[in-house]
């Protein structure tokens, strides 16, 4: 069984239990507790408003769960890798299980339609990124909100020293199953160079992004979702 590693290189929205994983820029979000989605702590309600778990199926048949984040009223941005070859997924908002019981302020919505990035490949680590469009515009409220993303100005930050939050259905220790209900963690996000020493046999790029994840790592079941920080003005 493969452990998570202490070194966690982290897509926008393709956090997995791996270090060969291309990484791009994170979103920003408020509140950033501390924790760790390998056997860390639990989210509360309203604490990630943007964060979506994601069933795929393809055709009757189930294929795969993982995350995502809600960009707007009528999107999820999530990994291609989630969601490549299924047919269609429910997305879960607002709440924080992705299972049957039920739990108040959450909506399901059944996606039909993903864009995937034009240049990913199956099995490749790059252009991890896909679209799922909403069957309906999605009301916003204190549980379902749309996160905020990069602007210009942070284009070139490397954001190195930050702490970055990751959260996700994933597991939460080896030999565990995925969690029943969200999670999160907290690391440091660390300079490439500091990423190409304690990875020497892995190709990283000035495209990447790499967090020091022996405090908090994200593991299988999170793949999709995004590392966030608080930005300079505290959202």
């Amino acid at each position: 069984m493969r452990k998570c590693s202490p070194i966690s290189v982290l897509v926008l929205l393709a956090a997995v239990c791996a270090t060969e994983v291309v990484a791009i820029r994170p979103a920003l979000r408020q509140d950033a507790p501390q924790g760790r989605v390998v056997g860390g702590a639990l989210a509360t309600a309203g604490q990630f408003p943007y964060a979506v778990g994601l069933v795929t199926h393809t055709g009757v048949i189930f294929t795969g769960r993982c995350a995502g984040s809600l960009i707007s009223a009528n999107y999820v941005l999530t990994a291609a890798s989630c969601v490549q070859g299924a047919t269609s997924a429910f997305a879960y908002l607002g709440g924080l299980r992705v299972d049957d019981q039920p739990e108040q302020g959450r909506e399901r919505l059944l996606i039909e339609r993903f864009i995937l990035h034009t240049s990913f490949v199956e099995g490749g680590e790059n252009f991890d990124v896909a679209l799922g469009r909403l069957p309906r515009s999605v009301s916003f409220t204190d549980r379902i909100r749309p996160i905020r993303l990069p602007n210009r100005r942070q284009v070139q930050a490397t954001f190195a020293g930050q702490q970055g939050t990751v959260f996700g259905w994933g597991r939460f220790g080896s030999g565990i199953s995925n969690s029943a209900e969200l999670r999160f963690g907290r690391a440091e996000i660390i300079t490439n160079l500091a990423c190409r020493l304690s990875l020497p046999t892995n190709t990283i790029g000035d495209a990447h992004m790499c967090t020091d994840g022996s405090v908090s790592s994200p593991c299988a079941g999170d793949n999709g979702a995004p590392l966030t920080i608080v930005d300079a003005d505290g959202i």
